[in-house]
């Protein structure tokens, strides 16, 4: 639903929110809360022995995203930003956790992306191709982020992206054949 100025009322709230209004924040998190600890539990789901709960990612990925100077153009940049900051949490834990398993520590985080049990560098090299893809064309990372790393299903994701199911899928099987080639190289 868009109000007169053409923009769906939680892009106005987003806006709101990142200019420093207070009420716009209470709003947004009371209104896109549920949804973004559903990420969080999808990105964990299956991590086998995860000591990070859904909320404390959640709420370490809303830390990032209140300290984002670049505005939200719409409610799906919004989720896939959420969504790329909590792969990019669960990246930084992996990186942790191979530099205390370098030092004899115990390692509790298993990061699941594209393979059951990716190590660390894969993680990097995933990361570093979805950035290259962000800026190759966005739309295809956007809708890559929102149904791989986010967990929503293609119609979801092609309703926020506002593209036809088909023209999703087709983002999707480029993206990740581009994500592949990448780690393939």
């Amino acid at each position: 639903m868009h109000g007169a100025s053409g923009i769906e009322p939680i892009t106005r709230l987003l806006q709101g929110w990142q200019q420093g209004d207070r009420a716009a924040a209470d709003l947004v998190a009371g209104l896109v809360y549920r949804e973004l600890r559903d990420i969080a539990v999808r990105r964990l789901h299956g991590e086998g022995h995860v000591d990070l709960q859904p909320t404390e990612l959640l709420s370490e990925a809303w830390i990032r995203l209140s300290a984002r100077s670049h505005p939200f153009a719409s409610r799906a940049h919004f989720y896939a930003t959420a969504a790329l900051q909590m792969r990019q949490l669960l990246i930084d834990m992996a990186r942790m956790r191979a530099s205390q398993k370098r030092d004899g520590a115990r390692a509790t985080l298993t990061v699941s992306l594209v393979d059951p049990s990716p190590r660390p560098e894969d993680m990097q090299l995933i990361a570093q191709a979805f950035d290259r893809l962000s800026e190759v064309d966005p739309r295809k990372a956007q809708a890559f982020a929102l149904n791989e790393l986010a967990g929503f299903s293609v119609a979801e994701c092609a309703a926020m992206l506002e593209v036809s199911v088909a023209t999703l899928e087709r983002d999707l099987r480029f993206a990740r054949s581009w994500v592949a080639s990448r780690l393939n190289a």
